[in-house]
């Protein structure tokens, strides 16, 4: 406990300073995934979210467990999903127990579809701040808004920042035409493939069975360069993924899963420490995140050929659509490393 409050200081004193967003830029970021149901299903969602996933989400112990372990990384903390909000009561029993500890999230992350009226959605911010949440993420772009009305993501966003502050409130600064004019795309197959190869997602989860489509594959020698979370990366391997000095975020799922690459689990956080995981090397977790850390997703495929009996295809469109080919045929084989089923489809 002392450790998780005595790392939290410096990055509470960051975020007071410059915000949110700025400090999570700067410092990285790291999450509980609090639940992988959520209230829509987003084209583009590496995590396979959507309402017909298990209504499994974390305990209130569970919770706090983790987001102690989470502070003592010296990053930015939130709680994701899915939606949490879907699960409202028990979130907030979380955000309690673990405000009374110290170790409440620095924010919350969310679709907006939430935000039916500004009366619900000031109660909501307002129980969000009394448990010691200092701010909120919001998502909006054309995947998001062929889901959630636009106007529930403007209400989101016009009371957060009177709530919150700007500085606190993560999110597009597209004016709200633009908001409107995403709903519009995702209504236009055509306007929204124009999008899609205009922003290359991450093609695993649901993205690769969506959106794979929309964009051409080429051979594997002529596979471009990976484009990682942040960090373009040139090699073969896949080290800026993994490795402690440059993964973007470090997620645990309600099934106690640790994962930086969605898909990838690295070790069971009940077991293992997250700062010891990290001190480690996360690369080193396993067979798996070592031997696409140093030589990439062609070694995964050219081992899941040998080993297993991969088909190993003539094309992808990226690093990342030829790791997920592959992991989803290994997934049977190392169930315990590739999971859980809900990124992969299951």
């Amino acid at each position: 406990m002392a450790c998780a409050l005595a790392c939290r200081e410096p990055v509470d004193r960051l975020i007071a300073d410059v915000g949110i967003a700025a400090a999570g830029q700067r410092l990285g970021v790291a999450a509980l995934l609090y639940t992988y149901r959520c209230t829509i299903a987003c084209r583009h969602c590496c995590f396979g979210c959507a309402g017909e996933r298990p209504p499994v989400h974390m305990s209130t112990e569970q919770a706090v467990f983790h987001l102690r372990q989470l502070h003592e990384l010296g990053r930015v903390i939130h709680i994701a999903g899915g939606e949490a909000m879907m699960f409202w009561d028990d979130l907030l029993a979380a955000l309690r127990a673990a405000c009374a500890q110290g170790v409440q999230p620095h924010f919350i992350e969310s679709n907006a579809s939430f935000a039916t009226d500004d009366e619900f959605v000031r109660e909501r911010y307002a129980a969000l701040r009394a448990n010691g949440v200092m701010g909120i993420l919001l998502s909006a772009d054309p995947y998001h808004q062929a889901f959630v009305p636009p106007e529930r993501f403007i209400r989101a966003r016009r009371i957060a920042r009177e709530t919150f502050g700007t500085q606190n409130v993560w999110t597009t600064d597209a004016p709200d035409e633009a908001i409107g004019d995403f709903a519009a795309i995702a209504r236009d197959e055509g306007r929204l493939r124009d999008h899609v190869r205009a922003h290359p997602p991450v093609l695993v989860g649901t993205a690769h069975r969506e959106l794979r489509p929309f964009l051409d594959a080429v051979p594997l020698d002529r596979l471009p360069p990976g484009r990682a979370w942040r960090l373009p990366h040139h090699d073969p391997g896949c080290r800026v993924e993994f490795a402690r000095e440059s993964i973007w975020e470090l997620h645990i799922d309600p099934y106690d899963n640790i994962q930086t690459n969605c898909g990838v689990i690295l070790g069971n956080a009940r077991e293992t420490r997250l700062a010891d995981l990290l001190a480690h090397g996360p690369e080193r977790a396993n067979f798996i995140s070592q031997l696409l850390a140093d030589q990439g997703p062609l070694a995964l495929a050219d081992f899941a050929r040998r080993e297993h009996g991969f088909a190993t295809p003539d094309r992808a469109v990226t690093k990342c659509d030829l790791c997920y080919a592959t992991r989803r045929f290994l997934r049977p084989h190392y169930p315990n490393i590739l999971g859980p089923a809900e990124v992969y489809g299951g």
